[in-house]
């Protein structure tokens, strides 16, 4: 098997013990629908980072700091980090409440998760995002994304001038088909 499709299972099996052992699955059922997305889902995993969304329209400000609570509680992270997207609404992002978990230092392998607690659409425009790379996925690009992402993750301008949607994009929708392309693509499109 390929070192990165093993890597890739291997991370899985780490977030399912967060998610299914450690119990917040539990927690985050008691709140709403929970929706495992991202590289997870997309079995596109080459470091820790779990992505979740927690459909509930009616979710208030309170409750999601019970969820932070007990997340707090559950998994003692380092650092947690809230926003109110329902009112910042910053372009690109869901609109919806956010907790951002760091369970250690993600630049060296510990896992971050991202919360969001939105409505059933803002939920559903997420999840069919994800579905539709995951209907473009072929063996061959799905080995491609796992090299590209497995270099870049740990780079400085990762989730600052470009993320994985990026990577995504320029593999799935323009041809790249290596490392040296997807440098070329992001300073084309920059």
């Amino acid at each position: 098997m390929n070192d990165l499709l093993g890597q890739n299972l291997l991370i899985k099996k780490e977030a399912d013990d967060i998610l299914h052992h450690k119990g917040l699955m539990n927690i985050l059922r008691s709140f709403g629908t929970v929706h495992i997305s991202g590289s997870y889902e997309l079995d596109l995993m080459t470091w820790r980072d779990l992505d979740i969304y927690l459909e509930n329209e009616n979710i208030t400000e309170p409750d999601f700091f019970e969820i932070g609570k007990q997340i707090c509680e559950l998994l003692h992270p380092v650092k947690m980090s809230y926003r109110n997207e329902r009112i910042s609404k910053t372009q690109g992002l869901p609109q919806g409440l956010y907790w951002g978990t760091y369970l250690g230092n993600e630049k060296k392998g510990a896992w971050k998760i991202d919360l969001w607690a939105v409505g059933p659409d803002e939920c559903k425009r997420m999840t069919d995002y994800c579905s539709e790379i995951k209907q473009k996925l072929t063996p061959e690009n799905i080995l491609t994304i796992l090299d590209i992402k497995s270099y870049c993750w740990n780079q400085p301008g990762y989730r600052r001038t470009f993320n994985s949607s990026d990577i995504y994009n320029s593999v799935l929708e323009n041809g790249v088909t290596n490392l040296q392309q997807f440098i070329k693509f992001l300073v084309s499109n920059s």
